[in-house]
């Protein structure tokens, strides 16, 4: 009989302990009892990261760039100083932060003798990720930078002397009586280039160098060279060669900057504008009065539409006790505009946009949790 007593004692309070039950409330305007015993933690939220790819395509005018049809026929040359923009490249991702709709408070048994240990797990952001059970937490932040390219300009100078010796002979004649005695003498001055004999001598330096790279790989040079010695004179005649070129062509140097903007899905305003583009201005702030008008568009697709109306039943149900909360998310298809036009569409798992419902109050082991979604990966039911 005393054996029989003792098994149901032990029965009964494994039962009991087995049973124990939390209370997890919805922090709201109601606020927590200020005598209650537990914690917080949070479901995630998603934010799409827009990272804009903006080159800065500035382009310089030769100082011979008049002449270059004229002394090297060269169509193809930039007359006027100029700075145009372009959007080379969208990139799209995610990362998750606490939703601030989405934060709920562990209320543990008033009586010590109901409590259990509870064990869990949350992100750096206080998400949660696990209970009962060691789950891996997801860094579910991604590094964001921005990059400002160099755009500093220089045409490279190149040696073309402005001042230049003329010769002039001068004749002096002398009158004595009836004769005529006349002197020559030399006078050397210097004189100033025009830019038109700048530029022809340029040219000229120019023909040259293509008739000396033409010879090089032709073999009318005497001498025997290697290959490599050849490589090597070849490649610097030609770099020489360019520099000059540069004098009649101008320079066209391209910069990358990278502009990242953030995009919260709300199911209640689904398109949001993040800025402005020019092609003469570049990224603009979207209250500005020109340029193209850049936009994010989310469109829900209704995976979780079948489970609203049964979560809602629960979640209105008059239980004296809630588990722990979780999300099952929905996904969206983003579509990212310039000018009304669709440059970039793809689908993402978007958790504001699913539904959030609860567990049993009972179920406080091995439950594991997905941080970058809110939703469950393992439990067990009890």
């Amino acid at each position: 009989m005393i054996k029989i007593i003792l098994l149901a004692y032990i029965l009964f309070f494994s039962f009991a302990e087995t049973k124990a039950q939390i209370n997890v409330s919805k922090v709201g305007p109601t606020g927590i009892p200020a005598s209650s015993d537990g914690l917080f933690y949070s479901l995630p939220l998603t934010v799409i990261q827009a990272d804009l790819i903006v080159n800065k395509i500035q382009k310089v005018k030769g100082p011979f760039a008049e002449y270059a049809d004229q002394m090297l026929g060269l169509s193809q040359v930039t007359l006027v100083n100029s700075t145009e923009y372009e959007l080379k490249d969208i990139r799209l991702t995610s990362y998750n932060e606490p939703d601030p709709s989405q934060y709920y408070f562990i209320q543990m048994p008033e009586k010590k003798k109901d409590r259990k240990a509870v064990e869990l797990f949350l992100s750096d952001d206080g998400i949660i990720s696990g209970v009962g059970t060691l789950s891996q937490l997801i860094k579910d932040k991604k590094q964001r930078s921005i990059d400002l390219s160099k755009s500093r300009i220089d045409i490279p100078e190149v040696a073309i002397p402005s001042v230049f010796e003329r010769m002039d002979t001068v004749i002096k004649r002398i009158s004595l009586d009836s004769t005529i005695i006349e002197q020559k003498f030399f006078r050397k001055t210097s004189t100033v280039k025009s830019v038109e004999q700048k530029a022809r001598e340029a040219s000229e330096f120019i023909l040259k160098l293509d008739e000396s790279m033409y010879n090089l790989i032709n073999g009318y040079q005497e001498v025997n060279y290697e290959k490599g010695t050849m490589e090597f004179m070849y490649n610097q005649m030609n770099s020489m060669k360019q520099d000059y070129l540069e004098l009649f062509k101008g320079i066209t140097h391209v910069s990358s900057e990278t502009f990242t903007f953030y995009f919260v899905v709300d199911k209640d305003n689904p398109v949001e504008t993040l800025c402005r583009f020019s092609t003469s201005k570049g990224i603009l702030p979207k209250t500005a009065a020109s340029g193209d008008l850049i936009q994010m568009q989310a469109t829900s697709m209704n995976k979780t539409n079948s489970l609203k109306s049964e979560t809602e039943k629960l979640n209105t149900s008059q239980r004296e006790s809630h588990g722990l909360y979780y999300r099952i998310p929905d996904k969206a298809v983003v579509a990212f505009k310039v000018g009304g036009q669709v440059k970039l569409e793809t689908q993402f798992v978007i958790n504001q946009l699913g539904v959030v419902t609860f567990l049993p109050s009972t179920s406080l082991r091995n439950i594991g949790f997905d941080n970058t979604t809110g939703t469950l990966r393992s439990v067990v039911l009890e």
